[in-house]
């Protein structure tokens, strides 16, 4: 079998999709195979764009001038990272997600965000429910679990959060929010009740709850369970019933917020006709004199000997991952990319690769591949390994998003770009 587009992305992570909107904007016909949803579903939709630079960093954009000539910022440069933040931002104003951006001395700043182990994270482009507008100046606030929910321990993140310096003014109180579900209802999780708080009864149940008690607080603190839409009209609505501010936490999988954020993206992808091939297994692909032709797969669905699948397309966007995401390969003696093949840069030594200290920088954390300004991987003598191949987000090396707290910023970046220069190469190649 055999499918012919202009544009084939590889990834349906947060640069896939980003990409293949890009791509899609041009008037092109886009594919996207992958065999996952990425990193999108295990996170909270937050965008962080750049939160730390040796340490914690206000300004973003300011902090974006002293990374190094390798980082996928510094290569685009600031002003194209700009404007794929604000395509990005225009989809999310137009499906209306709420989303926003703090501002200090008129400036575009991070916001600083309350985790459930009581710690801070800063993050950039953040939903409704996570606005932290509040907070800060608040006097009276509460933390609230569920029953049953394992989560989130109130009473240790509310014990966190009462020792930072932010928050010596602030008293903290937890309350356990009674199960909406039966005895008998197996463990549950925050998308569980954010499922149960997008129907009448379910968010009858959590008004109920909080009405209780919440006009005695400033702000309320829930884990992530304000519905399964990324839009802020239930966060106003409780807002408003309640009489104070509703905020949500950042938790741990699964990615309520990021699950929201995917469904607006690929509604996004839908209006422009994008065609989804998912469950997929890319094996190999079919490059001569630095061009590629086409990829080969497999669905993993069906069981064995099935029939080969052949994409045939014009430019490619490979946003596979890094090493979590399957992109890139590991193994005791080399790091290798997994499709094209292509060298893996920034690669350390076998006894290098990582830190003695747990939460120290760990050198593999930059292995990834190279690229050029055009973002075609470029080999160690900065050749372009192939012209019609764009990378994006994660398999991307010369930066730590962990450590750096840029990982979805990087994913926009470069998933924008690439997917504008994979439509503009398969333009060019129509008209050769």
């Amino acid at each position: 079998m055999q499918i012919t587009t202009d544009v084939l992305v590889i990834g349906s992570g947060m640069a896939g999709l980003t990409a293949a909107l890009a791509a899609a904007s041009k008037g092109l016909r886009v594919v996207v195979a992958a065999n996952g949803a990425g990193s999108l579903a295990i996170s909270s939709g937050c965008i962080d764009l750049l939160g730390c630079v040796d340490q914690e960093v206000t300004d973003p954009w300011e902090a974006m001038t002293k990374l190094g000539p390798d980082h996928p910022y510094t290569i685009l440069g600031s002003a194209r990272v700009r404007q794929a933040l604000e395509a990005f931002q225009h989809i999310l104003d137009r499906h209306k997600t709420g989303y926003r951006i703090a501002k200090k001395d008129g400036k575009n700043v991070n916001s600083r965000l309350p985790t459930i182990l009581g710690t801070l994270k800063p993050s950039y482009l953040i939903p409704a429910g996570h606005d932290s507008s509040e907070l800060f100046s608040a006097k009276q606030v509460l933390v609230a679990g569920v029953e049953g929910l394992r989560d989130l321990s109130p009473k240790l993140c509310a014990h966190e959060l009462g020792k930072l310096p932010e928050f010596q003014a602030t008293h903290f109180a937890t309350e356990l929010l009674p199960s909406p579900f039966s005895q008998t209802h197996r463990g549950i999780s925050s998308l569980d009740l954010a499922r149960q708080v997008s129907h009448p009864k379910g968010l009858d149940w959590l008004e109920t709850c909080l009405g209780r008690f919440a006009r005695a607080y400033d702000v309320i603190l829930l884990p992530p369970i304000l519905g399964t839409r990324a839009d802020d009209q239930l966060v106003q609505h409780l807002g408003q019933k309640l009489g104070c501010h509703v905020q949500e936490l950042l938790t741990i999988p699964p990615g309520v917020g990021g699950l929201r954020l995917r469904e607006v993206l690929k509604d996004e992808a839908a209006a422009h006709t994008v065609r989804f091939l998912e469950n997929v297994h890319l094996t190999c692909s079919s490059c001569s004199n630095g061009h590629c032709h086409y990829v080969s797969t497999q669905c993993e669905e069906g069981g064995e000997n099935q029939e080969e699948l052949r994409i045939v397309a014009k430019s490619f966007v490979l946003a596979s991952g890094g090493i979590l995401g399957g992109g890139i390969w590991t193994t005791p003696y080399e790091i290798c990319e997994v499709l094209f093949q292509l060298p893996v840069q920034f690669q350390p030594a076998v006894d290098q690769r990582t830190s003695s200290d747990a939460l120290g920088r760990h050198p593999i954390s930059l292995a990834g591949l190279a690229c050029d300004s055009q973002l075609r991987p470029i080999d160690d003598r900065k050749t372009c390994c192939l012209d019609n191949v764009f990378l994006a987000g994660r398999i991307l090396g010369g930066f730590d998003p962990a450590e750096e707290k840029s990982g979805f910023g990087v994913a926009i970046a470069t998933g924008w770009h690439a997917g504008l220069m994979a439509a503009e190469a398969s333009g060019m190649e129509a008209r050769a």
